[in-house]
């Protein structure tokens, strides 16, 4: 692929920001509270702190058979409010499924934290249920567990986390990042066209699978933080922690950290922050310190995000990529581009040395519909 500089027409120049700041990794933790009706926890339920479920509490499902129709057979992953097990559905050939589960601690919480978070999780499993777009994965079923505890049944891939890639090659080849920021801003448009927004764009929520045809899948599943782009800030939705806000801090837009109104724009801010991380291996927004708190102190602010110019750290970067990154990384959403395929096009002009255009939101939705992989 030829890269050559050229002057991309972007909302602003790129920004200038403190240098060495350490890398920081925060951790996930936080849902939403959705609007389903779930059946009612165990009584008396007694109040827990840990946020990590026992190994044996996560084994007690291993053989036993889900609904007569989906067998488990091994834990793939561990949340703080979701389990997901590996399982096969015995009606359909025993393909195999992965089975995302309500953590076991919330049998153990008060009531109201038992609905919202299960009524988050059937959320989920509705939102996926209603998505084309092939970086989505496809929900096979939903149902409850004896003990009354939600699961979807999903689409298994087999594939890397996105994030263990960045680990093992933080210098990805520009051809295949910008499939990937392709395929990601697909869904993306499809989900903010349909009222949406993510809220926990990350390389940890996203698998990357080879195909028979020598190509890559990028696969997002986790819709445990998507909610209804209503106009309103954040912060006035019941359930709004201040120090715990939904999404992860790493990849979060400052209007997501402070409660304020979040859109497309903020999913957005966290695809350019993972270009950002693509092509130099480390994290746009970094602090001095390890926490998401102070990830946070900086997104709350009011300076200049302390954003490491990427033609620092990669000065064989056409200076246009860089710009481009840049303004997706805006502390104002009014900077950004106008949506997440705005902001991804701009980027393969910068590469392919064409002279970018800033267009209008909702340019593909046109397309968005047609079938699914």
């Amino acid at each position: 692929m030829a890269i050559k500089p050229i002057e991309p027409e972007i909302p602003h120049a790129s920004p200038q920001a403190p240098r060495g700041l350490l890398q920081t990794r925060p951790s996930q933790n936080n849902h939403p509270v959705a609007s389903l009706q779930p059946q009612s926890p165990p009584s008396s339920p007694q109040l827990l702190t840990p946020r990590t479920p026992s190994r044996a509490g996560l084994d007690g499902l291993i053989g036993q058979v889900l609904d007569g129709e989906f067998e488990v057979i091994r834990v793939l992953g561990t949340g703080s409010h979701a389990d997901v097990y590996l399982a096969r559905q015995i009606s359909l050939g025993n393909r195999e499924v992965a089975l995302k589960v309500l953590s076991r601690l919330y049998l153990t919480l008060p009531e109201m934290d038992f609905r919202r978070a299960s009524e988050a999780l059937q959320r989920e499993g509705q939102l996926l249920g209603e998505l084309h777009a092939a970086c989505f994965v496809d929900v096979y079923r939903a149902g409850a567990l004896p003990d009354q505890r939600p699961y979807i049944a999903l689409e298994h891939v087999e594939g890397k986390m996105l994030a263990d890639l960045i680990d093992k090659a933080p210098r990805m080849q520009p051809e295949v990042m910008l499939d990937l920021l392709q395929q990601w801003a697909d869904g993306l448009a499809e989900l903010h066209g349909r009222g949406w927004v993510h809220r926990d764009v990350t390389p940890r929520n996203a698998m990357v699978e080879s195909t028979n045809f020598g190509t890559r899948r990028l696969m997002t599943y986790d819709f445990g933080t998507a909610t209804v782009i209503t106009g309103r800030a954040d912060r006035f939705r019941m359930g709004w922690d201040r120090e715990r806000p939904a999404g992860t801090a790493a990849y979060m837009s400052p209007e997501q950290a402070t409660g304020g109104i979040v859109d497309g724009r903020s999913d957005q801010f966290a695809l350019a922050a993972i270009a950002y991380e693509l092509l130099c291996g480390v994290r746009a927004v970094r602090a001095e310190g390890t926490s998401a708190a102070a990830v946070l102190h900086y997104l709350r602010g009011n300076e200049a995000l302390p954003v490491q110019p990427l033609q620092e750290l990669r000065p064989d970067l056409p200076p246009s990529v860089c710009r481009v990154v840049h303004a997706g990384l805006d502390r104002t959403p009014e900077r950004r581009f106008a949506d997440v395929e705005a902001f991804v096009r701009a980027l393969a002009s910068a590469f392919h040395g064409e002279s970018p255009s800033v267009t209008k939101p909702g340019g593909l939705l046109g397309r968005l519909f047609g079938g699914k992989k």
